[in-house]
């Protein structure tokens, strides 16, 4: 595959035919997914849910389209959720309400009523972080990092009508609410011309993907020939394992901006440090994958 890296540190996709997922995975600790995902369309507009994806999705390079060209598709709208039930979104949900808490003790367990006054729950989202720079990961980390975590901030209203801070056993909820999800989900509004089943291809920017290459050199102990093994290592964390994937590796520095990036309605900021000074402008350039 060539691709090139053009003004603004903009990444060109390239795309396949194939069914199989495809991955090209930069040593910058980043990967460009590309995978096939079925739909069943009627003609005018249509809302989709999909929820193949990975924990770490940058939802601004999400491409999907008719990799054959033959039918119209337009993205209406696109909402992308990263937030799966746990216990404390459950708890946030559930504020202001009564629940069941157990209660396990040696001689057998108990079930008691509570109020949740406050759920202590605190989204922390690392794409938020992103955006919205270094004090906004401060802030929630001085949140989330309270004296005994969130759960010390969780205020709980007993069956006597007093206060407790942390949460007095095991909370028992009555349902999930109909909004929540169990994993990272894309929800579009897509409008075709035509009715029927179609193969889109999607693809979008992920982070938690990255390699290194790792080599040994074996020298006999008589002659001049020596034998190098060389390992290429891959470490997902994305959150999501690819099933016979295509992988292409690409090496070297990639200029890839921040959302609020210079030119782009901001100044460079990142999460996880001080802000760094503007890097010289990006020239064009090919690269070539291993």
């Amino acid at each position: 595959m060539r691709a090139m890296l053009c003004a603004m540190g903009m990444l060109l996709f390239s795309f396949y035919a194939d069914s199989e997922p495809a991955l090209t995975i930069y040593s910058s600790n980043f990967a460009v997914v590309r995978d096939m995902i079925p739909l069943a369309l009627e003609a005018g507009e249509n809302t989709i849910s999909y929820n193949n994806l990975t924990a770490q999705l940058e939802p601004d390079s999400v491409i999907l389209r008719d990799p054959a060209g033959q039918r119209t598709l337009r993205i209406l709208e696109q909402n992308y959720r990263a937030d799966p039930v746990s216990q404390g979104l459950l708890l946030s949900y559930f504020e202001g309400q009564t629940i069941d808490f157990l209660i396990e003790r040696p001689e057998g367990q108990t079930v008691i009523p509570g109020k949740i006054v406050r759920s202590g729950y605190v989204w922390h989202d690392a794409t938020a972080m992103r955006r919205y720079g270094n004090d906004y990961y401060m802030a929630q980390s001085a949140r989330m990092n309270m004296p005994g975590g969130p759960s010390d901030q969780t205020i709980i209203e007993t069956s006597e009508g007093k206060l407790q801070f942390g949460l007095p056993g095991r909370p028992l909820f009555p349902q999930l609410p109909d909004d929540s999800i169990l994993k990272p989900t894309l929800a579009w509004k897509l409008e075709t011309d035509q009715a029927g089943p179609l193969d889109a291809e999607l693809s979008y920017v992920t982070g938690g993907m990255g390699w290194e290459a790792s080599y040994n050199l074996v020298s006999p102990e008589t002659g001049d020939t020596v034998q190098l093994v060389g390992w290429m290592t891959l470490d997902n964390q994305s959150g999501l394992s690819f099933e016979n994937a295509k992988v292409k590796l690409v090496a070297g520095d990639v200029s890839k901006l921040a959302p609020n990036a210079p030119g782009m309605g901001g100044d460079m900021s990142y999460a996880y440090g001080a802000s760094e000074p503007a890097r010289p402008g990006v020239t064009e350039k090919k690269f070539v994958t291993l």
